[in-house]
């Protein structure tokens, strides 16, 4: 199988919905092992990121947005230049997230994780124009998880100092 074939293979797959919309649980997961300073964490929940376009089953429809989106994506991919550029700036937001919440900032992570979920929409708009609207399902359901959990989070937290100086 060469790589064209293997991109085919992966790409219809990743045309699921759900390999779009599980993404934001990994990011969620990818920041608690980078607050808890655990590689082995990190390092496998970034290998199932990666991973899970392709564990969904290609869909028997699919939206036409999303297939020029990912089309865009997988031209990306092909060329060797383009595939380096796009992994390397798709890497410093993974480290600017790991690094973020391996300070135990939470809201500097949740600052960085905000910037690339919309990012990812922009660059789509930039790249594919009005078909660049697809992932913002996906991205609302990941800003209202990873919002909802990082307000939850720092709420608690200034309870808990409120509680303890109370009890000082």
């Amino acid at each position: 199988m060469d790589i064209n074939e293997m991109l085919d293979w992966a790409f219809q797959r990743h045309l699921n919905p759900l390999s779009w919309y599980i993404r934001p649980i990994f990011l969620i997961i990818l920041a608690y092992f980078a607050y808890k300073r655990s590689w082995k964490g990190l390092i496998a929940t970034f290998v199932l990121m990666m991973s899970s376009m392709v564990w969904f089953p290609a869909p028997e429809t699919i939206n036409p947005q999303m297939q020029t989106v990912l089309e865009f994506e997988k031209m990306l991919l092909s060329d060797p230049v383009s595939a380096i550029a796009t992994l390397i700036f798709m890497m410093i937001f993974v480290v600017l997230i790991g690094a973020a919440f391996w300070r135990h900032s939470l809201k500097l992570g949740i600052i960085i994780i905000n910037i690339t979920l919309i990012g990812k929409v922009v660059l789509s708009l930039l790249l594919t124009g009005e078909d660049g609207w697809a992932p913002l399902g996906n991205t609302i359901f990941g800003l209202i998880l990873i919002n909802g959990i990082g307000l939850f989070l720092i709420f608690r937290k200034r309870r808990n100092k409120a509680s303890a100086s109370s009890q000082s």
